[in-house]
This record gives structure tokens, C-alpha cells and sequence, in this order.
């Protein structure tokens, strides 16, 4: 009885054998190397956050230059912001004009955003307010490197006419905020002392 049961293990098929082995294989390393092939599918995206975070550093350096600059410092005229895009993002888009609103632009140059990505920005000061208000717009080139959050903590491409706007303290209504939009073309970043501020130009920006 026992040669005849140790004869019947060894009669298995080592076809069957071989399939059942590769599919464990593979399942351990899916399961290994699943993550870190994922994260290369989006490894050449660029979080709105990281690029939010770099807009506001560079925006606070902006306001410090703003409020220590001799007043009777040159502003630029919208002339010259429009060659200052043509020039550094190859882009034909106008700044708006944000005097109806208050809003005259003070300082612009040349922006490094996260990822070493090249824009614009504008520091526009809110002409007749007793204490400094700000308003920073960044803009740069959209080839479809951005990146967003879903509901569920999925990254995904961030996609045109739809626009976020992020408290820099999700728990103080009264933060300063950022409103990120883009028009397929072009990534737009501005950021206000508060969310009321970004309602009350975004037609003007155009963001959706």
C-alpha cells in the first residue's frame, strides 16, 4: 500500500506543478513590487501641493522685498509683464487688470516652482488698505505634468476647467488660500489673504 501511494505522488504531472509554482511567484511579486511600480507610473507628475507650498515661499520672500522697497520704486506696467511671460514661459496670455478690484502689481520675475518647473508671478498690492494685503499670481507651462488628490487619496492628473482652491490652515477660516487652476495650456496659482479674496477676482483670472 505505501509503494503503491508514493508511486501516485510521483505520477503528478509536472506541467500543473510548474503553473502553480509561477503563479505563486508572481503574486509575491506583485505583491513586493506592486507599490514602486505603481509610484513609477507617477513618478513624472508634479502634486499641486508641492507646487502650492513653493508659491507661498517664494510669495512670502515677495512681500518682504514689497514692504522694505523705497516707495517711490518703479512698478511694472503691463507691457512689460506681458514681455516678461512671452520671454520666460513662450507664451502669448495676458496678465489681467485687477485695478477695478483694488489690486496694481508692485513686483514680477522669473519663478522656480517644485520640480525645478519654470513660471511667472506677479505680487499685486491692494491700492488704499490701511494694513499690507497681497495677492500673488504664478503661472507656468501645463503639458499635462500636474497632479491632484481624489476623494479617496488617489493621485491623478489634474485635469482642465476645474479649479481648487486650499486654506494653508484647513482649520482657521480666516487663512490665506490658494486657487489652482488650468486652462490646458497654462497652470495657474494665486494666492490671497483669504478665500474671499480668491472668489472675488476669479472671473477676472478666468478660472472656472
Amino acid at each position: 500500500m505505501l509503494k503503491r501511494i508514493f508511486s501516485s505522488k510521483r505520477s503528478i504531472s509536472p506541467i500543473p506543478l510548474t503553473i502553480a509554482l509561477a503563479i505563486v511567484a508572481g503574486s509575491v511579486l506583485i505583491g513586493v513590487f506592486g507599490m514602486r511600480l505603481q509610484e513609477r507610473d507617477y513618478g513624472s507628475l508634479l502634486p499641486l501641493a508641492d507646487m502650492a507650498d513653493s508659491a507661498r515661499q517664494i510669495q512670502l520672500r515677495m512681500q518682504l522685498e514689497a514692504i522694505h522697497r523705497p516707495t517711490e520704486s518703479p512698478t511694472p506696467t503691463r507691457g512689460e509683464l506681458a514681455d516678461l511671460v512671452s520671454s520666460t514661459i513662450k507664451s502669448e496670455w495676458r496678465p489681467p487688470d485687477l485695478s477695478a478690484k483694488g489690486f496694481v502689481p508692485i513686483l514680477a520675475g522669473k519663478a522656480i516652482l517644485f520640480g525645478d518647473q519654470v513660471g511667472i508671478t506677479i505680487l499685486y498690492e491692494r491700492a488704499g488698505e490701511s494694513a499690507d494685503r497681497f495677492l500673488a499670481l504664478f503661472v507656468t507651462s501645463d503639458h499635462g505634468q500636474f497632479a491632484s488628490f481624489d476623494e479617496f487619496g488617489r493621485i491623478e492628473p489634474f485635469s482642465t476647467n476645474r479649479s481648487i482652491i486650499e486654506r494653508d490652515d484647513e482649520t482657521d477660516p480666516d487663512s490665506s488660500a490658494t486657487l489652482v487652476f488650468s486652462d490646458g495650456d497654462l497652470l495657474f496659482l494665486a494666492r490671497a489673504d483669504d478665500v474671499a479674496t480668491l472668489d472675488e477676482i476669479r472671473g477676472d483670472l478666468g478660472a472656472p
